[in-house]
């Protein structure tokens, strides 16, 4: 049978002269394979010479094709006209046209960096070359040594070194803190000392002793010190601090001499030159926004913008309501305050009531003994003297003012105070303190609408110092209060609380930055969000009323009554914490739990006195040395307890 194609009569017919063909390069051709016939292996070969055949007429066309449309094309082609140029009229640079505005930079405006010729390295001579081998060969003789044997196989060991020749003048105090960012963190190294296998560091105890002093320790005159003083060298009959501190000149080589800033005449707080360091712009611009979003959230009620968080009052250590954490349960004995039975309407703002508590020591510690609250309108609505449960022992009247012919009529117990205080203090009530969680933990009693006078008010000397009301009394209210004369002992609760609430009326009159210094960080921020991230605390040793420092975003608080607790709270804490803060009282104020001393036969008897203090803190550096762990630093520094004797 034969085979006829289906033909389309009325098929479209188009010119194939002018017919253009496009293929793009960034498309992909698909090749369609076309469906084979049936076949024949017997016909398999004359069907390959067909297919060459048909294949060299295609591309001999194709080409003919081709040579046909670049005749036609050039046929069709006009001649171009060439217009001569008109000249343009010269415009100065800086003059700008009528139509567009001048520019004008912006606070936004960054230059075009322009890229210069980069310099060929600078040739070092033969001793320079000589002096960096020397120093690369000492560097790997120095991580040799710092490996030990355990187990049968050598193990790195971080190792200290001081640099003498690099300490040419006296270091700042900031160089301390520097130090312990260097141990801990990634941060540039110090010219005066190198951390081998610095990795390795995990934990570093810094004892800050007030009445350590130099001139103990070979410096005869203090108003020009050297850099540095060898204890190898020292003749211990010269010198109290070597005869007296046998531990601490044993294991250590070098003494750093190392001066505190100031201005004016006036010395800066060492401490804050030690945990103080300047705050990053990234910080800054991060602190910023977080206070731009929760000034717009409060902008209409601003008394609640200044009420502590829930993490700020677990910081703060104020008793945590279970209103706020519903996993919290109070103490036997504790209240909380309840939810209003009236609610506020929309857009009235919370009551502001001011309380300030005075307390008694008693055989079981610190018990309320006064109670005071102050409206809004600066009128007294409770205060009330409280009678202890258990017998008092020290009326603390140069603090509290309260004597026994005043406590004698006091028929007011704990339990009806709490009473007292919580019909007027509820969940609509902002409650105003100085140092508020002291008082709350005196009344037993969690409140979830705080402000503290001392957190939104700052100290001048920054962080971790916490401000006294009498200093922002005297500062920002010129007034003077707690102040003691022949006819008024100790504090006055309604004036104390009169004081706090004027102050927060004072800020909530100002900007939010009213009342705060420069922008600083501590060092235990710093390292709190180093990765990976360390943890620190201040502890201290203090018989003072109010608290020195406060809690840090970065590390807690602890404090104790005598040295002695010190030492004890340190080996307790280093197991827990990377960096301890710890400040110890003046050697000049007498530890009743200290272990009786004798007096080194090397001091001179005139110098009994001072041997028998050096001694003792000696025995506390050596037990803290002693309980450290593996891979740990002990940085012992001197406080600034003689000082005043220099000015003269």
């Amino acid at each position: 049978m034969k085979f006829t194609p289906i033909i389309d009569r009325h098929a479209a017919l188009h010119d194939a002269s002018k017919k253009v063909h496009v293929t793009f390069d960034d498309e992909p051709t698909e090749t369609t394979v076309p469906l084979k016939k049936r076949s024949h292996p017997a016909h398999d070969n004359d069907r390959e010479k067909k297919k060459s055949k048909s294949s060299e007429k295609a591309k001999k066309n194709k080409k003919e094709k081709a040579i046909q449309d670049k005749e036609v094309k050039t046929t069709e082609k006009a001649p171009e006209k060439i217009e001569p140029t008109k000249p343009l009229s010269a415009v100065p640079i800086n003059t700008p046209t009528s139509n567009e505005p001048p520019k004008v930079r912006g606070p936004k405006f960054t230059p075009k960096k322009v890229k210069g010729k980069k310099q060929p390295p600078k040739k070092l001579t033969e001793e320079e070359i000589l002096a960096k081998v020397a120093a690369k060969r000492k560097k790997n003789a120095l991580k040799r040594q710092a490996k030990v044997k355990v187990n049968g196989e050598l193990v790195s060991r971080p190792a200290f070194h001081i640099i003498p020749t690099s300490l040419t003048q006296v270091i700042p105090t900031k160089q301390l803190g520097e130090f312990v960012l260097y141990a801990l963190s990634e941060t540039t190294n110090l010219a005066w000392c190198s951390i081998i296998h610095k990795a390795k560091v995990e934990r570093l105890v810094m004892v800050f002793a007030q009445g350590l002093n130099c001139t103990d320790f070979g410096i005869s005159n203090p108003s020009s010190p050297a850099p540095f003083v060898d204890l190898d060298q020292l003749d211990s009959t010269q010198w109290v601090g070597k005869a007296s501190m046998p531990f601490l000149t044993k294991q250590s080589k070098y003494m750093i001499v190392n001066q505190i800033s100031g201005h004016n005449g006036r010395f800066n707080s060492p401490v804050a030159d030690i945990l103080q360091c300047n705050m990053s712009n990234t910080k800054k611009e991060k602190l910023a926004n977080e206070q731009s979003v929760k000034g717009n959230k409060f902008k209409d009620n601003m008394r609640e913008y200044y009420v502590l968080s829930l993490e700020e009052m677990k910081k703060a250590d104020y008793p945590i309501p279970p209103f706020l954490d519903s996993s919290v349960c109070l103490p036997e004995g504790w209240k909380e305050t309840h939810a209003s039975t009236e609610p506020l309407a929309p857009g009235q703002p919370k009551r502001i009531i001011a309380v300030d508590c005075e307390m008694v020591l008693t055989v079981r510690g610190s018990a309320l003994a006064r109670i005071t609250l102050i409206d809004e309108d600066g009128s007294v609505l409770l205060d009330d003297m409280v009678k202890p449960d258990q017998p008092i022992i020290d009326y603390l009247t140069k603090y509290s003012g309260i004597t026994p012919a005043a406590m004698s009529t006091a028929t007011c117990s704990l339990r009806r105070a709490q009473k007292h205080v919580r019909k007027f203090v509820n969940h609509n009530v902002i409650l105003v303190g100085h140092g508020l969680e002291n008082d709350l933990k005196a009344l037993q009693l969690a409140h979830p609408y705080c402000v503290d006078t001392s957190l939104i008010y700052d100290h001048h000397k920054g962080p971790p110092y916490k401000p006294s009301l009498r200093f922002l009394a005297r500062n920002y209210l010129k007034r003077r209060i707690q102040d003691r004369n022949e006819t008024r002992v100790g504090h006055d609760s309604a004036e104390d609380a009169r004081a706090t609430l004027d102050l927060f009326k004072l800020k909530l009159a100002n900007k939010i930055s009213f009342g705060k210094y420069k922008k600083t960080e501590l060092i235990m921020d710093r390292l709190l969000a180093n990765r990976p991230s360390r943890t620190s605390a201040i502890l201290e040793a203090s018989q003072s009323e109010q608290r020195s420092f406060g809690a840090t975003h970065g590390g807690d608080y602890y404090r104790v009554d005598t040295n002695e607790a010190l030492v004890e709270l340190t080996l307790e804490k280093i197991k827990e914490k990377n960096f301890l803060f710890t400040r110890y009282q003046s050697m000049h104020q007498k530890d009743q739990d200290a272990v009786p001393g004798i007096v080194p036969s090397a001091a001179a008897s005139t110098q009994s006195k001072r041997a028998l203090q050096l001694q003792q803190m000696d025995d506390y550096i050596r037990r803290i040395y002693h309980g450290l762990e593996q891979n740990s630093f002990l940085v012992v520094s001197g406080g600034v307890c003689d000082v005043p004797e220099y000015k003269t």
